[in-house]
């Protein structure tokens, strides 16, 4: 009994024709139902999924968009605090800027005859320190020292400011005695604005 390859071998060319079309078909049939169906499917979903990811994908770049102008906000806000920092610390820091003063005095050519630090002053959101000066001097030196005191990076006001003839040297050039409050201030943060002096 001749086996079935041996049929086919032995078979005219029309039925080997068509038992490769058969073949062909069978194959062609089992690849489209078991790949080419499943791969369609996936693509349709996915351009399904299109206008949703497109719409997402808008909605992450305005995020992203405004994220970065909300970071330059924090730093321009971050720089203005440090600025502010500079003008109300929020340490005292008393015997640097008494240096400086006195270092201001000496450049205008004053005499300091007394610095005294007084007791702060708490207020709701900052402290007032003042800062007892004794000054000797001529008048036009007292102004100019007033004046670069306003000039300092950290806030200084000159307040109770008493001047007094020393004695005439000759007309025009009086020597006269400042005495005054150098007050500066110090930032307290909402929890230290209740506790008492320092």
């Amino acid at each position: 009994m001749a086996s079935p390859y041996e049929k086919l071998a032995n078979a005219p060319a029309s039925t080997k024709g068509a038992a490769l079309l058969l073949v062909l078909a069978v194959v062609g049939a089992g690849w489209y139902s078991l790949y080419y169906s499943e791969v369609v499917s996936k693509v349709e979903r996915a351009a399904q999924r299109t206008p949703t990811l497109n719409d997402d994908l808008r909605e992450q770049k305005q995020i992203e968009k405004n994220l970065v102008k909300f970071q330059d906000e924090i730093n321009k806000l971050r720089q203005a605090r440090d600025r502010m920092r500079d003008r109300l610390p929020e340490q005292p820091a008393i015997a640097g800027l008494l240096q400086q003063i006195h270092s201001q005095a000496k450049v205008v050519g004053l005499d300091v005859n007394r610095f005294e630090r007084g007791k702060n002053e708490n207020k709701q959101l900052y402290a007032r320190i003042p800062v007892r000066m004794t000054l000797n001097g001529t008048f036009h030196q007292v102004a100019t020292f007033f004046y670069y005191l306003g000039r300092l990076t950290r806030i200084v006001n000159i307040e109770d400011i008493e001047l007094v003839t020393l004695n005439r040297r000759d007309e025009g050039d009086d020597r006269i005695q400042a005495i005054c409050s150098a007050t500066t201030f110090m930032y307290l943060a909402p929890k230290d604005a209740n506790k008492g002096g320092k």
